[in-house]
């Protein structure tokens, strides 16, 4: 996975991916140095549609590379984890308005999702733009491995249930993700219905 635009990231980026990658479990089958990257490419698309300024630009492609940090040491409140495992990276770089800015696109990942401003909005969509993208089976056997070693679902029919309820109470939140993603991603959960239906038949 390459990084789109790469000369608009700031250096620290690129020593979050380092440290990211010195310091990645295997067990992260989804939550990769690539779903992360991902994430940071998507956000592109909103930060052109959006015709957003450098310095939100910067705010958020930072938020997108640094989301799932927090993954090093554990799921559970991995947002929060992540958040003071990037304070002294951030710290000599922003001050305390831009730093809870990128805090809040973080949080706003967590699921259920409440972002509370288009820049958290951007980014809960761009974690979640999978759902509606052709690549989504692919990358969700990803998901179901870590599922599994988290001991989250212990067969396929567990792991449907979990997919299907989590669509159905999914909404994209910007106008340019409802666009373009959610009648794709309507689509697979129909998708997934039958699927599961053929299982239990």
């Amino acid at each position: 996975m390459v990084l789109h635009n790469k000369s608009a990231y700031p250096q620290v980026c690129f020593d979050l991916l380092a440290y990211m990658e010195n310091k990645w479990q295997e067990y992260l089958t989804y939550h990769t140095i690539s779903h992360i990257i991902d994430v940071a490419n998507v956000c592109e698309n909103y930060i052109a549609h959006y015709d957003l300024d450098q310095t939100n630009a910067k705010l958020i492609r930072v938020a997108a590379i640094s989301h799932d940090i927090g993954y090093l040491s554990s799921p559970k409140d991995h947002e929060e984890v992540g958040i003071l495992e990037i304070k002294p990276f951030l710290e000599p770089l922003f001050d305390s308005h831009q730093l809870e800015r990128i805090n809040g696109m973080i949080r706003a990942t967590r699921v259920p999702q409440n972002p509370t401003n288009l820049y958290e909005e951007i980014l809960a969509d761009a974690d979640l733009d999978y759902l509606g993208r052709s690549d989504y089976d692919t990358l969700s056997k990803g998901l179901y491995k870590e599922f599994r070693h988290f001991k989250m679902i212990s067969n396929e029919l567990d792991w449907l249930d979990v997919q299907i309820d989590f669509f159905k109470n999914h909404s994209y939140h910007t106008s340019f993700a409802k666009a373009t993603r959610s009648e794709s991603k309507n689509k697979k959960l129909k998708e997934l219905k039958h699927k599961r239906a053929s299982i239990e038949r």
